[in-house]
Protein backbone atom coordinates (compact mmCIF):
# COMPACT_ATOMS: atom_id res chain seq x y z
CA UNK A 1 0.00 0.00 0.00
CA UNK A 2 1.35 3.91 -1.34
CA UNK A 3 1.60 6.32 1.84
CA UNK A 4 0.52 9.87 0.66
CA UNK A 5 3.95 10.73 -0.13
CA UNK A 6 3.98 8.22 -2.37
CA UNK A 7 1.08 8.71 -3.73
CA UNK A 8 1.71 12.44 -4.56
CA UNK A 9 5.36 11.65 -5.93
CA UNK A 10 3.76 9.27 -8.31
CA UNK A 11 2.26 9.41 -12.18
CA UNK A 12 0.76 6.10 -13.10
CA UNK A 13 0.08 5.30 -16.26
CA UNK A 14 -3.37 4.71 -15.70
CA UNK A 15 -5.78 5.28 -12.79
CA UNK A 16 -9.11 3.36 -12.93
CA UNK A 17 -12.42 4.71 -10.83
CA UNK A 18 -13.59 1.45 -9.82
CA UNK A 19 -12.75 -2.29 -9.23
CA UNK A 20 -15.67 -3.64 -9.90
CA UNK A 21 -16.37 -5.76 -12.77
CA UNK A 22 -15.20 -3.63 -15.90
CA UNK A 23 -12.53 -1.97 -13.80
CA UNK A 24 -11.15 -4.99 -12.71
CA UNK A 25 -10.95 -6.63 -16.48
CA UNK A 26 -9.12 -3.51 -17.43
CA UNK A 27 -6.60 -3.42 -15.33
CA UNK A 28 -5.84 -7.38 -15.66
CA UNK A 29 -5.53 -6.93 -19.47
CA UNK A 30 -2.51 -4.52 -20.10
CA UNK A 31 0.66 -4.66 -18.10
CA UNK A 32 1.43 -0.82 -17.80
CA UNK A 33 1.60 1.04 -13.68
CA UNK A 34 -1.56 1.51 -12.40
CA UNK A 35 -4.16 2.09 -9.65
CA UNK A 36 -7.80 1.80 -9.19
CA UNK A 37 -9.59 3.49 -6.93
CA UNK A 38 -12.24 1.99 -4.98
CA UNK A 39 -14.18 3.15 -2.01
CA UNK A 40 -15.56 -0.18 -0.86
CA UNK A 41 -13.07 -1.91 1.84
CA UNK A 42 -13.00 -4.90 -0.71
CA UNK A 43 -12.99 -4.73 -4.98
CA UNK A 44 -15.61 -6.63 -6.67
CA UNK A 45 -18.09 -6.77 -4.09
CA UNK A 46 -21.03 -6.22 -6.74
CA UNK A 47 -19.59 -9.50 -8.57
CA UNK A 48 -19.26 -11.48 -5.42
CA UNK A 49 -22.94 -11.67 -4.87
CA UNK A 50 -24.31 -11.50 -8.84
CA UNK A 51 -25.87 -14.57 -9.65
CA UNK A 52 -27.22 -15.48 -6.07
CA UNK A 53 -23.51 -16.30 -5.04
CA UNK A 54 -22.51 -18.08 -7.90
CA UNK A 55 -21.69 -15.15 -10.71
CA UNK A 56 -23.76 -15.72 -13.80
CA UNK A 57 -20.21 -14.10 -15.84
CA UNK A 58 -21.37 -14.85 -19.32
CA UNK A 59 -23.71 -16.22 -21.95
CA UNK A 60 -23.03 -18.33 -24.67
CA UNK A 61 -24.95 -16.52 -27.12
CA UNK A 62 -24.14 -13.00 -26.54
CA UNK A 63 -24.99 -10.61 -29.50
CA UNK A 64 -25.41 -6.97 -29.91
CA UNK A 65 -28.98 -7.65 -30.10
CA UNK A 66 -29.17 -8.35 -26.63
CA UNK A 67 -28.55 -5.05 -25.75
CA UNK A 68 -30.24 -1.87 -25.49
CA UNK A 69 -28.96 1.08 -26.12
CA UNK A 70 -29.96 4.54 -28.13
CA UNK A 71 -27.39 3.16 -30.71
CA UNK A 72 -27.54 -0.38 -31.25
CA UNK A 73 -24.50 -0.74 -32.67
CA UNK A 74 -22.06 0.55 -30.61
CA UNK A 75 -21.68 -2.18 -28.69
CA UNK A 76 -20.45 -4.80 -31.93
CA UNK A 77 -16.84 -4.13 -31.66
CA UNK A 78 -16.15 -4.93 -28.48
CA UNK A 79 -18.11 -7.95 -28.48
CA UNK A 80 -16.75 -9.16 -31.28
CA UNK A 81 -13.12 -8.97 -29.67
CA UNK A 82 -14.13 -10.53 -26.51
CA UNK A 83 -16.00 -13.32 -26.42
CA UNK A 84 -17.92 -16.13 -24.19
CA UNK A 85 -15.24 -18.31 -24.86
CA UNK A 86 -12.50 -15.46 -24.23
CA UNK A 87 -13.70 -15.99 -20.58
CA UNK A 88 -14.16 -18.99 -20.20
CA UNK A 89 -10.12 -19.67 -21.19
CA UNK A 90 -9.48 -17.38 -18.93
CA UNK A 91 -11.47 -19.68 -16.05
CA UNK A 92 -9.42 -22.70 -17.25
CA UNK A 93 -6.15 -21.02 -16.69
CA UNK A 94 -7.04 -20.86 -13.11
CA UNK A 95 -8.64 -23.96 -12.65
CA UNK A 96 -12.64 -21.99 -12.37
CA UNK A 97 -15.15 -24.82 -12.58
CA UNK A 98 -18.08 -23.52 -14.64
CA UNK A 99 -21.35 -24.83 -16.01
CA UNK A 100 -24.40 -23.67 -18.74
CA UNK A 101 -27.86 -23.18 -17.08
CA UNK A 102 -31.07 -23.09 -19.66
CA UNK A 103 -30.99 -20.43 -22.16
CA UNK A 104 -26.72 -20.21 -22.75
CA UNK A 105 -26.51 -18.83 -19.13
CA UNK A 106 -22.56 -19.67 -18.00
CA UNK A 107 -21.81 -19.60 -13.99
CA UNK A 108 -19.60 -20.40 -11.56
CA UNK A 109 -19.54 -22.85 -8.49
CA UNK A 110 -18.56 -19.44 -6.72
CA UNK A 111 -18.50 -16.09 -7.36
CA UNK A 112 -15.65 -15.45 -5.05
CA UNK A 113 -13.14 -17.53 -7.67
CA UNK A 114 -14.46 -14.87 -10.04
CA UNK A 115 -13.18 -11.59 -7.53
CA UNK A 116 -10.08 -13.57 -7.12
CA UNK A 117 -9.06 -14.15 -10.51
CA UNK A 118 -9.51 -10.76 -11.27
CA UNK A 119 -8.17 -9.12 -8.65
CA UNK A 120 -4.78 -11.98 -9.16
CA UNK A 121 -4.59 -10.84 -12.96
CA UNK A 122 -5.00 -7.13 -12.19
CA UNK A 123 -1.98 -7.65 -9.45
CA UNK A 124 -0.15 -9.40 -11.74
CA UNK A 125 -0.13 -6.25 -14.14
CA UNK A 126 1.23 -4.30 -11.97
CA UNK A 127 -2.17 -3.01 -10.83
CA UNK A 128 -1.97 -1.07 -6.96
CA UNK A 129 -5.67 -1.04 -5.38
CA UNK A 130 -6.31 1.15 -3.45
CA UNK A 131 -9.54 0.31 -1.26
CA UNK A 132 -11.81 2.51 0.86
CA UNK A 133 -10.35 5.28 -0.66
CA UNK A 134 -13.32 7.71 -1.48
CA UNK A 135 -12.52 9.73 -4.82
CA UNK A 136 -13.84 13.23 -4.45
CA UNK A 137 -12.61 15.20 -7.43
CA UNK A 138 -10.82 15.00 -10.59
CA UNK A 139 -9.62 17.60 -12.78
CA UNK A 140 -7.04 18.38 -15.56
CA UNK A 141 -3.60 19.42 -14.56
CA UNK A 142 -0.31 20.28 -16.67
CA UNK A 143 -1.43 17.34 -19.13
CA UNK A 144 -2.36 14.97 -16.51
CA UNK A 145 -5.38 13.82 -14.86
CA UNK A 146 -5.54 14.63 -11.10
CA UNK A 147 -8.15 12.76 -8.76
CA UNK A 148 -8.58 14.03 -5.14
CA UNK A 149 -9.22 11.08 -2.82
CA UNK A 150 -9.35 10.75 0.65
CA UNK A 151 -6.10 9.08 0.75
CA UNK A 152 -4.72 11.93 -1.24
CA UNK A 153 -4.21 13.35 -4.72
CA UNK A 154 -3.42 10.75 -7.66
CA UNK A 155 -1.72 11.54 -10.50
CA UNK A 156 -2.43 9.64 -14.18
CA UNK A 157 -1.60 9.91 -17.87
CA UNK A 158 -4.85 8.50 -18.80
CA UNK A 159 -8.14 7.90 -16.55
CA UNK A 160 -10.47 5.43 -17.07
CA UNK A 161 -14.11 5.60 -15.21
CA UNK A 162 -15.46 2.55 -14.46
CA UNK A 163 -17.68 3.61 -11.40
CA UNK A 164 -20.84 0.80 -12.42
CA UNK A 165 -24.52 2.51 -12.10
CA UNK A 166 -26.67 3.25 -9.48
CA UNK A 167 -28.19 -0.30 -8.67
CA UNK A 168 -27.77 -1.63 -5.28
CA UNK A 169 -26.81 1.89 -3.02
CA UNK A 170 -26.12 -0.89 -0.03
CA UNK A 171 -23.34 -1.93 -1.64
CA UNK A 172 -21.55 1.82 -2.80
CA UNK A 173 -23.80 2.18 -5.62
CA UNK A 174 -23.37 6.25 -6.51
CA UNK A 175 -23.15 8.86 -9.34
CA UNK A 176 -20.01 10.30 -8.49
CA UNK A 177 -18.92 8.90 -12.57
CA UNK A 178 -21.92 10.35 -13.68
CA UNK A 179 -20.92 13.34 -12.13
CA UNK A 180 -17.42 13.48 -13.42
CA UNK A 181 -18.67 13.09 -17.08
CA UNK A 182 -21.36 15.97 -16.34
CA UNK A 183 -18.25 17.66 -15.30
CA UNK A 184 -16.08 17.17 -18.68
CA UNK A 185 -19.50 18.00 -20.47
CA UNK A 186 -20.73 14.85 -22.01
CA UNK A 187 -24.03 14.64 -22.68
CA UNK A 188 -26.15 11.65 -20.96
CA UNK A 189 -28.94 9.24 -21.24
CA UNK A 190 -31.33 9.40 -18.41
CA UNK A 191 -30.70 6.88 -15.91
CA UNK A 192 -33.04 4.22 -14.65
CA UNK A 193 -33.63 1.16 -12.93
CA UNK A 194 -33.77 -2.15 -15.20
CA UNK A 195 -34.07 -5.75 -14.87
CA UNK A 196 -36.19 -4.74 -11.88
CA UNK A 197 -39.58 -5.77 -10.29
CA UNK A 198 -43.13 -3.72 -11.87
CA UNK A 199 -45.45 -2.47 -9.62
CA UNK A 200 -48.78 -2.68 -9.44
CA UNK A 201 -51.36 0.49 -9.59
CA UNK A 202 -53.11 1.18 -6.31
CA UNK A 203 -56.64 -0.86 -7.35
CA UNK A 204 -54.57 -3.96 -8.14
CA UNK A 205 -52.24 -4.00 -5.28
CA UNK A 206 -54.07 -5.30 -2.71
CA UNK A 207 -56.31 -7.62 -4.78
CA UNK A 208 -52.79 -9.30 -5.87
CA UNK A 209 -51.10 -8.66 -2.40
CA UNK A 210 -52.38 -12.11 -1.09
CA UNK A 211 -50.58 -13.92 -3.87
CA UNK A 212 -46.95 -12.82 -2.61
CA UNK A 213 -44.10 -15.37 -3.12
CA UNK A 214 -46.55 -17.49 -5.46
CA UNK A 215 -44.76 -18.11 -8.82
CA UNK A 216 -45.90 -19.54 -12.13
CA UNK A 217 -44.70 -19.74 -15.80
CA UNK A 218 -46.01 -16.88 -17.92
CA UNK A 219 -45.39 -14.75 -20.99
CA UNK A 220 -44.78 -10.76 -20.31
CA UNK A 221 -45.05 -8.52 -22.95
CA UNK A 222 -44.39 -4.63 -23.15
CA UNK A 223 -44.45 -2.81 -26.87
CA UNK A 224 -42.91 -5.54 -29.43
CA UNK A 225 -41.03 -7.48 -26.43
CA UNK A 226 -42.53 -10.84 -24.74
CA UNK A 227 -40.56 -12.91 -22.25
CA UNK A 228 -41.53 -16.43 -21.31
CA UNK A 229 -40.49 -17.04 -17.92
CA UNK A 230 -41.18 -17.37 -14.35
CA UNK A 231 -42.86 -14.21 -12.55
CA UNK A 232 -43.39 -13.93 -8.95
CA UNK A 233 -46.33 -11.92 -7.05
CA UNK A 234 -44.19 -9.79 -4.59
CA UNK A 235 -45.96 -7.82 -2.10
CA UNK A 236 -46.01 -4.66 -4.20
CA UNK A 237 -46.51 -6.30 -7.78
CA UNK A 238 -44.43 -8.70 -9.60
CA UNK A 239 -40.89 -9.60 -11.08
CA UNK A 240 -38.89 -12.88 -11.54
CA UNK A 241 -37.33 -13.55 -14.60
CA UNK A 242 -40.15 -12.83 -17.23
CA UNK A 243 -40.71 -9.96 -15.54
CA UNK A 244 -37.44 -8.72 -15.38
CA UNK A 245 -36.93 -9.13 -18.66
CA UNK A 246 -39.48 -6.68 -19.81
CA UNK A 247 -38.62 -4.22 -17.43
CA UNK A 248 -36.26 -3.29 -19.11
CA UNK A 249 -38.01 -2.37 -22.52
CA UNK A 250 -40.75 -0.67 -20.08
CA UNK A 251 -41.08 2.80 -19.91
CA UNK A 252 -43.68 5.31 -17.84
CA UNK A 253 -47.39 5.38 -18.89
CA UNK A 254 -46.39 1.76 -20.88
CA UNK A 255 -49.21 -0.99 -20.49
CA UNK A 256 -47.91 -4.28 -19.93
CA UNK A 257 -49.68 -7.61 -20.47
CA UNK A 258 -49.53 -10.93 -18.44
CA UNK A 259 -50.31 -14.29 -20.44
CA UNK A 260 -51.03 -16.56 -17.34
CA UNK A 261 -51.69 -19.30 -19.71
CA UNK A 262 -49.03 -19.34 -22.71
CA UNK A 263 -49.49 -22.44 -24.27
CA UNK A 264 -53.40 -22.73 -24.18
CA UNK A 265 -55.78 -20.72 -26.36
CA UNK A 266 -57.77 -19.81 -22.53
CA UNK A 267 -61.05 -19.13 -25.07
CA UNK A 268 -60.94 -22.85 -26.50
CA UNK A 269 -59.91 -24.23 -23.45
CA UNK A 270 -63.29 -22.60 -21.86
CA UNK A 271 -65.40 -23.57 -24.14
CA UNK A 272 -64.36 -27.15 -23.99
CA UNK A 273 -64.41 -27.04 -20.16
CA UNK A 274 -68.10 -25.33 -20.34
CA UNK A 275 -69.57 -28.86 -19.90
CA UNK A 276 -67.08 -30.66 -17.94
CA UNK A 277 -66.35 -28.39 -15.32
CA UNK A 278 -69.04 -26.28 -12.90
CA UNK A 279 -66.55 -22.66 -11.95
CA UNK A 280 -63.67 -21.34 -13.59
CA UNK A 281 -61.64 -22.65 -10.70
CA UNK A 282 -62.42 -26.02 -11.11
CA UNK A 283 -61.74 -25.51 -15.07
CA UNK A 284 -58.53 -24.09 -14.48
CA UNK A 285 -57.13 -26.83 -11.57
CA UNK A 286 -54.03 -28.36 -12.37
CA UNK A 287 -53.12 -25.06 -14.38
CA UNK A 288 -53.59 -22.11 -12.21
CA UNK A 289 -54.07 -22.00 -7.97
CA UNK A 290 -57.46 -21.54 -6.93
CA UNK A 291 -56.05 -18.09 -5.40
CA UNK A 292 -54.59 -17.29 -8.45
CA UNK A 293 -57.56 -17.64 -10.69
CA UNK A 294 -59.73 -15.75 -7.92
CA UNK A 295 -57.65 -12.88 -8.43
CA UNK A 296 -57.26 -12.73 -12.35
CA UNK A 297 -60.85 -13.34 -12.11
CA UNK A 298 -61.80 -10.93 -9.52
CA UNK A 299 -65.65 -9.57 -10.64
CA UNK A 300 -66.78 -12.24 -12.54
CA UNK A 301 -68.58 -14.92 -11.43
CA UNK A 302 -67.02 -18.23 -11.09
CA UNK A 303 -70.16 -20.29 -12.93
CA UNK A 304 -68.64 -21.34 -15.39
CA UNK A 305 -71.34 -23.41 -16.51
CA UNK A 306 -73.85 -20.99 -17.09
CA UNK A 307 -71.70 -18.21 -18.53
CA UNK A 308 -72.54 -16.31 -21.27
CA UNK A 309 -70.23 -15.56 -24.16
CA UNK A 310 -69.23 -12.05 -22.80
CA UNK A 311 -68.08 -13.43 -19.47
CA UNK A 312 -66.30 -16.17 -21.21
CA UNK A 313 -64.54 -14.09 -23.53
CA UNK A 314 -63.76 -11.56 -20.72
CA UNK A 315 -62.28 -14.60 -18.49
CA UNK A 316 -60.09 -15.55 -21.61
CA UNK A 317 -58.86 -11.88 -21.89
CA UNK A 318 -57.73 -11.53 -18.51
CA UNK A 319 -55.87 -15.30 -19.00
CA UNK A 320 -54.27 -14.54 -21.63
CA UNK A 321 -53.28 -10.96 -21.97
CA UNK A 322 -54.24 -9.41 -18.36
CA UNK A 323 -53.15 -5.88 -19.06
CA UNK A 324 -51.94 -3.10 -16.08
CA UNK A 325 -50.16 -0.01 -16.49
CA UNK A 326 -47.18 -0.28 -13.41
CA UNK A 327 -47.00 2.62 -11.86
CA UNK A 328 -43.32 1.87 -11.75
CA UNK A 329 -40.28 -0.54 -11.26
CA UNK A 330 -38.83 -2.01 -7.56
CA UNK A 331 -36.68 1.03 -7.56
CA UNK A 332 -32.51 1.04 -7.55
CA UNK A 333 -32.62 -0.71 -4.55
CA UNK A 334 -33.80 -4.28 -6.06
CA UNK A 335 -32.85 -3.40 -9.77
CA UNK A 336 -30.29 -5.64 -11.22
CA UNK A 337 -28.73 -2.57 -13.26
CA UNK A 338 -29.09 0.74 -14.09
CA UNK A 339 -30.36 1.71 -17.87
CA UNK A 340 -29.22 4.83 -19.19
CA UNK A 341 -25.94 6.46 -18.73
CA UNK A 342 -22.88 8.03 -20.81
CA UNK A 343 -24.30 8.71 -24.50
CA UNK A 344 -22.02 6.08 -26.60
CA UNK A 345 -21.92 8.95 -29.10
CA UNK A 346 -18.99 10.46 -26.92
CA UNK A 347 -17.05 7.32 -26.67
CA UNK A 348 -15.04 5.90 -29.47
CA UNK A 349 -17.11 2.15 -29.83
CA UNK A 350 -13.22 0.28 -30.22
CA UNK A 351 -11.15 2.46 -27.94
CA UNK A 352 -13.77 3.38 -25.72
CA UNK A 353 -12.10 6.82 -25.39
CA UNK A 354 -14.00 9.90 -25.09
CA UNK A 355 -13.84 11.88 -28.31
CA UNK A 356 -13.57 15.10 -26.73
CA UNK A 357 -11.61 14.61 -23.97
CA UNK A 358 -8.30 12.76 -25.15
CA UNK A 359 -7.05 10.43 -22.60
CA UNK A 360 -10.57 9.81 -20.71
CA UNK A 361 -11.91 6.31 -20.84
CA UNK A 362 -15.79 4.99 -19.70
CA UNK A 363 -16.46 1.47 -19.37
CA UNK A 364 -19.34 -0.80 -18.32
CA UNK A 365 -22.30 -0.16 -16.68
CA UNK A 366 -22.08 3.92 -16.30
CA UNK A 367 -22.12 3.71 -20.89
CA UNK A 368 -26.09 3.91 -22.29
CA UNK A 369 -25.38 0.03 -22.66
CA UNK A 370 -27.83 -2.53 -20.75
CA UNK A 371 -27.98 -6.28 -21.23
CA UNK A 372 -30.82 -8.72 -21.09
CA UNK A 373 -31.29 -11.06 -17.80
CA UNK A 374 -28.67 -14.01 -17.76
CA UNK A 375 -24.89 -13.20 -17.98
CA UNK A 376 -25.27 -9.86 -20.55
CA UNK A 377 -24.44 -7.32 -18.41
CA UNK A 378 -21.33 -8.56 -16.63
CA UNK A 379 -20.11 -10.08 -20.32
CA UNK A 380 -20.77 -6.49 -21.30
CA UNK A 381 -17.82 -5.31 -18.28
CA UNK A 382 -15.90 -7.77 -19.51
CA UNK A 383 -15.74 -6.69 -23.04
CA UNK A 384 -15.59 -3.36 -22.48
CA UNK A 385 -12.83 -3.26 -19.81
CA UNK A 386 -10.79 -5.43 -22.57
CA UNK A 387 -11.34 -2.89 -25.56
CA UNK A 388 -10.40 0.03 -23.22
CA UNK A 389 -7.04 -1.88 -22.08
CA UNK A 390 -6.24 -3.07 -25.60
CA UNK A 391 -5.88 0.84 -26.28
CA UNK A 392 -4.08 1.74 -23.33
CA UNK A 393 -1.56 -0.62 -23.72
CA UNK A 394 -0.77 1.39 -27.12
CA UNK A 395 0.03 4.35 -24.87
CA UNK A 396 3.04 5.12 -23.76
Amino acid sequence: MSTRNELQNTVFHTAILGAGASGLMCAGSFDRSKIIIEHNAKPGVKVSVSGGGNCNFSNRFVSADDYLSQNKHFCKNALAAFKPQNFLDLLTQENIRWEERAHGQLFAFGAANIVRMLVRRAQKANTQILANTQALDVRRENGLFVIDTSAGPVRAQYLVLACGGLSFPSLGAAAFGIKIAQKFGLNLIEQRPALAGLTFPKELRERFKPLAGNSLKAAVSCAKHTFTDQLLFTHEGVSGPAVLQTSLYWTAGQPVKVNFLPEEDALAFLHTQKNIAKTFTAALHGKLSAKIVKAILAGLPDDLANAPRSVLEEAARRLNGFAFVPAGTSGYTRAEVTAGGVDTREINPSTFEVRRVPGLYIIGEMLDVTGRLGGFNLHWAWSSGFAAAQALEKKF
